[in-house]
């Protein structure tokens, strides 16, 4: 076997793949027939399948388009390079490729994506994730992009020099993801004005979706990067305390326009900044995520100009969500004279603890509350403070049909009973971390909602017995996903969602990029 461990996850598609029955009447299956049960395999079957004979083995290699490399960080391991090269030469057919490797020496992670790009798969890669210790430079990844121009994903760990003009050459490229994780990262000299005298049309970049992370304002070239990124549906910054070439690139507010959803993740440097620039130019923001950073003013000025148009508001504001946003939020739909089926339909609140009951009341009975499909109040104390609160929201928000109350550790069995009562159509509840619950709250939730839930989260839940999740498992009806912790999976369980095609496990599934 190889030196490096990996795993992958065979899937169909993809031309050109060997035809015919290769082994004639000594083979007991033809290869397509054999590459078609690979296919339907799970990827947990993989590793027994390559065991079973060079034939097998060399077959699976063709079959699989998504493979995860994982590279050793021993010191008598072989060069990252040369590990990778040799594995990719078995998988001429992939599509998505993974690299992770750990204490990975200055410069191999220029040798690693040179080695991609040398591999047979590089011309058919849409989705390629670089996620070595250390960084790449502009350098080698212009010289990749010819051979990878496919990529329609590109996932990248720190570029150094940072700059982005590498980018123009992957014509096909969709969603582009940087961590900069680098401690320091070194300016490539370009300044807020370099723009290589070419226009905004000519030099547009086809990405719809950016993640940035770890930018800072007084990093270099990010003006070259929004002015090219009109295209733009989907933009993350985290842990930014600025767009570049000073804490707000000039270049930045050209990138909003079509906006359809904008996060800021813990970048209260800048989040005032950027939450200002959207209420003027996010015309088509229909999602806004906010964690960790923000003042209530630049807040409350954009649900003023914008709320009205949200699908999705998730805030995570300790010291910045106030009554006061709630009211603009219910407010806004009928200053703008919006119909209720196009207003708010999910709104997610974490530890916002100084929201009251009376401003999540105040919302339930506008026009906006009342058409919300969608509530998360995860760690909120005032669930365990407001007597009753769970219940009203419940008979006030007759489209519910998913609700987050995950780590309010204090809630009690008789307030889900109560709440669900009035819920009778949820599809969707979470209650990780709830340790109060007991199997009492199951008991209620099965004979309210058991002919309609399909997700039930009750990880972390210790005071719920293994009979109790057992039992509803089996009784509710359209269930098709419980998350749990791998202590409460009986043997029981096991077998109920085998019988039912149910499926049972941890939060990792819910993990995305």
């Amino acid at each position: 076997m190889a030196p490096t461990s990996f795993r992958h996850a065979a899937a169909g598609g993809g031309g050109g793949r060997p035809a015919g029955c290769s082994g004639g009447l000594d083979a007991a299956l033809c290869d397509d027939l054999l590459q078609e049960v690979f296919r339907l395999l799970p990827p947990a079957a993989s590793p027994a399948v390559s065991l079973v004979s060079r034939r097998w083995l060399a077959l699976l290699r063709v079959a699989t388009s998504s493979l995860t490399l994982r590279l050793p960080a021993s010191s008598d391991a072989p060069p990252a390079a040369a590990t990778v090269a040799v594995l990719l030469s078995h998988y001429p057919y992939l599509s998505a490729l993974t690299v992770v490797s750990t204490a990975v020496p200055a410069g191999d992670a220029d040798s690693v994506l040179l080695a991609v790009a040398a591999a047979p798969c590089a011309a058919r890669l849409s989705v390629l994730r670089l996620l070595p210790d250390s960084p790449v430079s502009p350098t080698a990844l212009l010289a990749a992009c010819p051979a990878v121009s496919s990529l329609t994903s590109l996932h990248l760990t720190a570029v150094r020099p940072l700059s982005f003009h590498w980018l123009a050459f992957l014509p096909c490229l969709k969603s582009f993801a940087l961590v900069n994780s680098a401690a320091s990262v070194d300016s490539d000299g370009s300044s807020s004005d370099d723009d290589d005298g070419q226009g905004e049309a000519a030099g547009a970049l086809p990405l719809e979706r950016l993640s940035l992370c770890g930018i800072r304002s007084s990093d270099r070239g990010l003006g070259w990067l929004w002015r090219r990124c009109g295209s733009l549906k989907w933009l993350q910054l985290r842990a930014c305390d600025g767009t570049g070439d000073r804490p707000v690139s000039l270049a930045f507010a050209g990138c909003l326009a079509g906006l359809l959803a904008l996060e800021l993740r813990a970048c209260r440097p800048v989040a005032d900044r950027v939450l200002l620039l959207a209420a003027d130019h996010c015309r088509t923001l229909t999602s806004l995520l906010v964690y960790d950073g923000g003042s209530s003013e630049a807040l409350h000025r954009f649900i003023h100009q914008r709320g009205a148009g949200l699908h999705t508001l998730d805030l995570r504001l300790p010291l910045d969500l106030h009554n006061d946003h709630l009211h603009a939020i219910g407010a806004e739909q009928i200053h703008r004279g919006q119909a209720a089926t196009h207003g708010l339909a999910a709104l997610r609140l974490q530890s916002c603890v100084l929201i009251t009951g009376d401003g999540l009341r105040s919302l339930a009975q506008t026009a906006t509350g009342a058409g919300i499909e969608e509530l998360a109040l995860v760690s909120c104390d005032v669930v365990e403070r407001e007597t009753g609160l769970l219940t009203f929201l419940g008979q006030s928000m007759r489209r519910l049909r998913r609700i987050d109350l995950s780590y309010n550790e204090t809630l009690s069995d008789k307030v889900i009973g109560a709440m669900l009562s009035s819920c009778r159509n949820l599809i969707d509840i979470r209650l990780r971390g709830c340790r109060g619950l007991t199997g009492g709250s199951l008991v209620s939730l099965l004979r309210h909602c058991g002919q309609s839930l399909e997700i039930l989260d009750i990880s972390r839940c210790p005071s719920i017995a293994v009979g109790n999740v057992e039992l509803f498992a089996q009784r509710a009806t359209r269930l098709n996903r419980m998350i749990i912790e791998e202590s409460v999976m009986s043997e029981e369980l096991k077998a109920i969602a085998q019988r039912k095609g149910l499926k049972v496990g941890s939060l990792a599934w819910e993990e995305s990029f």
